[in-house]
């Protein structure tokens, strides 16, 4: 088996460790790179800077057209491995191989698309999963080899099953090419079926008048970017950590108006009112700010108790 693995993000870099590890990557293709979050300047990305670490060839096209194609074959692969590669690879790309598998964070059919681990966590589920499926025309609608479900407390940010997936999905590739002869493809079932889009900065700004519920699951599916954002004396003001698991919260009706900072609980945080519930916040931050625990932000803004968040 000759692979070209496909792959962008941190999240892929240990599947990649994984097919090197056996000698399996004959290619790696990934994104060109880009600018970083703090400047113009052009940064590698995560699996580009893993490659060159493996001393293994490299790719970095900008459209997967013919003169990619042209690239790939020189390297003879027979089988495509792709991780959150980040762009849609055509007919003929895909003609290319014998075996085309892609891996997903999510139990398709559920949350094709691209942010699913966020819509694991924004929709409060009990349980997510990995699939690896065949890649077909349709965006995540090829049929399904294998799948691992695990199941969720409640707490978990992004980062946190980010990294669940990053120790699971090498292994549950190592099972299925450890046995490619006995796994067979099943078409994903018909009902089902739903797709995540591409978060916007706007995602992230906070209703006071929704749940808790829902509050803390955005606080969490946001904490990397764009962040969960309200403001404070007109200024804004990140909600970066929640307290608790999102199963334990009491659905009631406040006595503030919702954003109302109600007060500081030690081993809690700030409770802020809102829709149905108290949220209780553990971490905030300014712009351009370090991010701190609640207990050092009410020591440093003693007045916060009171406000409306808006």
């Amino acid at each position: 088996m000759r692979i070209l693995f496909a792959g962008t993000q941190e999240i892929a870099v240990p599947v990649l460790e994984e097919l090197n590890r056996h000698k399996l990557v004959s290619l790696v293709l990934t994104t060109p790179d880009a600018p970083g979050k703090r400047g113009s300047t052009l940064l590698p990305s995560p699996v580009k800077a893993k490659a060159l670490e493996l001393g293994l060839p490299l790719i970095q096209p900008e459209h997967l057209g013919s003169a990619a194609r042209a690239q790939v074959s020189a390297f003879a692969p027979d089988t495509l491995v792709s991780f959150c590669y980040g762009k849609i690879f055509g007919p003929k790309f895909l003609a290319m191989f014998r075996h085309k598998f892609n891996i997903h964070p999510s139990l398709l059919p559920k949350y094709r698309g691209c942010a699913p681990l966020q819509a694991a966590i924004l929709n409060q589920d009990r349980k997510t999963g990995i699939s690896i499926q065949d890649i077909a025309a349709g965006i995540d609608e090829g049929d399904i080899y294998l799948a691992q479900s695990f199941e969720l407390d409640g707490c978990e940010t992004l980062s946190v099953l980010e990294e669940k997936v990053m120790k699971l999905a090498p292994l549950l590739l190592s099972d299925l090419f450890s046995n490619i002869d006995v796994f067979c493809p099943t078409p994903q079932p018909e009902f089902g079926a739903s797709y995540t889009e591409f978060i916007k900065k706007t995602d992230g700004r906070i209703d006071f008048t929704r749940s808790a519920r829902d509050l803390h699951a955005q606080i969490r599916a946001y904490s990397q970017w764009p962040k969960a954002e309200c403001m404070l004396d007109g200024s804004p003001l990140y909600l970066t950590g929640v307290s608790g698991s999102v199963f334990d919260i009491e659905e009631c009706v406040c006595d503030e108006e919702c954003g109302t900072v109600a007060g500081f609980e030690k081993g809690k945080g700030l409770k802020i009112a809102t829709g149905s519930g108290y949220l209780f916040v553990t971490s905030l931050q300014l712009p351009a700010r370090k991010n701190m625990d609640s207990q050092s932000f009410v020591n440093g803004r003693h007045d916060i108790i009171g406000k409306v968040l808006s």
